[in-house]
């Protein structure tokens, strides 16, 4: 892997590197400030109003400079945020990248998880908020996760700074994941013919073959800065002859098998336990919207809501306190 020309002065070329991915508010900047102190770095990214910040941190006597990305929903980007990160991990290697998934809503994290498996990545798994998981009954098998992905697997509760060492740790033996899925044969034949086409990078040709037949125009400069016009040519002949062969969009396509992906492997490492007293309470609200119980079950709320107080309060417990009070 190697660097393109710096585009941004404030990420050191030859540096160490480890960079934060994640969802939006899944406590990653909370990471980024235990990882690095007080002295960081604040700047836009080139030609762009997204702030990106980076600072240095030592773990066990060497430097790196930690990069804390945008929040992301996905690395093929629809937002300004989602190209500067993912440009972020084309344009600048990394020795580690720590994902941050917010454990209590962790199959929002799996997808990137994939895409970051896609790109082959040196990659170390944190589940953040454990705590916060742990209130909700979730219970995550990290273990098995880790097993899954062959990456490290740490939990971590930043707001009370706990699990950073073991995190510290983690990054500095970072694993590209073996882990493999794959897409419909036809989409699978196009992605070999068009990684055929494309130069090494800091990231695998594999994910960058999808984020083309995804339809990801924000790739444009990328491709005219190591492209010829002919190569781009060739590859954009593949995109439009595979996505004739499809009556819906390839993007979403794609993204519906990455969704089903995330559905298994978090069938496999989630449990969640429910309380009586939620169970009680979800009982209830099933029934309320039931299309067929609904209605029988509010008639008979409103059967014991006329007996109580028609019958019982307007009629019996008046007559007590006539006779009790009133003599």
């Amino acid at each position: 892997m190697h660097d393109h020309c710096n585009k941004n002065k404030n990420i050191v070329s030859n540096a160490r590197r480890i960079s934060l991915i994640g969802n939006p508010n899944v406590g990653k900047s909370a990471i980024f400030g235990l990882l690095t102190g007080r002295y960081v770095t604040v700047s836009n990214y080139p030609g762009t109003t997204v702030e990106m910040m980076s600072g240095e941190a030592t773990i066990q006597k060497e430097k790196f400079q930690i990069l804390d990305t945008p929040g992301v929903n996905s690395l093929t980007p629809m937002s300004e945020d989602e190209k500067v990160t993912r440009d972020t991990l084309i344009e600048y290697s990394s020795d580690t990248v720590v994902q941050v998934i917010a454990a209590k809503n962790i199959k929002r994290g799996l997808y990137i998880t994939l895409q970051l498996v896609e790109m082959g990545v040196p990659l170390v798994i944190d589940l953040n908020m454990k705590d916060e998981a742990v209130s909700r009954g979730i219970e995550i098998k990290e273990t098995v996760l880790g097993n899954i992905f062959g990456v490290d697997v740490v939990s971590t509760i930043a707001v009370q700074k706990k699990g950073i060492s073991s995190l510290k740790k983690a990054a500095l033996n970072p694993r590209i994941s073996g882990y493999e899925f794959s897409y419909d044969p036809v989409i699978e034949e196009y992605i070999s013919k068009i990684e055929a086409v494309l130069p090494e990078a800091n990231i695998s040709k594999r994910s960058i073959a999808i984020m083309i037949l995804s339809g990801d125009r924000t790739l444009k400069n990328w491709l005219l800065e190591n492209l010829s016009a002919e190569e781009i040519s060739l590859i954009e002949s593949f995109r439009d002859s595979v996505a004739e062969k499809y009556t819906q969009s390839l993007s979403y396509i794609i993204s519906q098998r990455r969704l089903k992906v995330v559905e298994r492997i978090a069938g496999t490492i989630v449990t969640k336990s429910v309380d009586e007293k939620k169970g009680v309470s979800k009982w209830l609200g099933d029934i309320t919207i039931h299309p067929v119980w609904g209605f029988p079950f509010l008639f008979l709320v409103l059967y014991f809501l006329y007996e109580f107080v028609g019958v019982f309060g307007a009629g019996t417990l008046v007559d007590i306190l006539e006779k009790v009070v009133f003599g």
